[in-house]
Parts: C-alpha cells; structure tokens; sequence
C-alpha cells in the first residue's frame, strides 16, 4: 500500500464510522489489506488533533508520536501467507512523497485475532503462492540479519 492508498481507507473507515459507527474492523486479504485496515483503524480512533497523517508514522519520514489509546477489535484473515502482519503492530507503507518505504510500530496495532485458514491459500494462483514464499524466506532473512 501507500501513503495515498492508507488515506483513502482512512477517510472511508472515519465516514462510515460517524455516519454508522463501528464496533470492530475485519481485514480479509494479504499483508497489504491487513496493514491498510491497522492503519484506518489507528486513525479513525484517534486522528490527529492537527490533521497530520505523519504524526504516528516512524522518524525519520513522521513523527513517531505513541497511539494514545485503544484501538477497535481488529480480526485478521489472511488469504495469502508470507507478511506475518496478523500477528505484528506494524503497518507498511510506501510513502510516495519521500520516495521510501515506512510504517506505524505500535503494539495496539497489532490484530486481536488472526484466523488462519490453509484452505485460503489451497487456491491461489502459482505466481501468488510462489511469490509469498519468497516473501517469507525474505523475512526470515531480515529477522536472522
């Protein structure tokens, strides 16, 4: 995802939140979806008293102010296996205007619940099944190094 992308999601969890009000959020999808969801969550519940979306994102790109408070319920659903990010309070992103990748580290991000299901990933296509491999090798890489 990117910075533009997580502000969509923002905007559109926020709307609906005021207009309906919410109770939980249900991420179903790969490590991208669920990240998106961690961060419309985040900024939904506390949104930042001067409008800006840098104020939880990691120095050096933002702020790296602490989450405040509770978050809602988050239940991660991953189809896709590779990111891990049901079981991390991290959230990714390309930030586009600084050209980097970055995120939000906090543990509140982190889902409530993850359900995990083998059968989500029975059918994938070769390529989508090849590549989260690789995406878990490259993972298990970073946390060796």
């Amino acid at each position: 995802p990117s910075d533009q992308s997580f502000k969509h999601a923002i905007n559109f969890m926020s709307n609906l939140h005021s207009s309906v009000g919410l109770d939980a959020v249900v991420a179903l999808g790969g490590g991208s979806t669920i990240d998106t969801a961690k961060a419309a969550n985040l900024y939904t519940c506390h949104p930042p008293s001067d409008g800006d979306f840098y104020t939880y994102v990691n120095p050096v790109v933002g702020k790296g102010q602490p989450i405040p408070g509770p978050l809602l319920p988050l239940i991660a659903v991953p189809t896709t296996a590779g990111t891990g990010s049901e079981t991390t309070g991290v959230a990714i992103f390309d930030d586009i205007p600084s050209k980097s990748k970055t995120g939000i580290a906090h543990r509140r991000l982190k889902p409530t619940l993850g359900v995990i299901d083998p059968h989500n990933t029975a059918t994938l296509p070769p390529e989508v099944a090849k590549y989260s491999g690789l995406d878990v090798l490259c993972h298990a890489i970073e946390s060796y190094t």
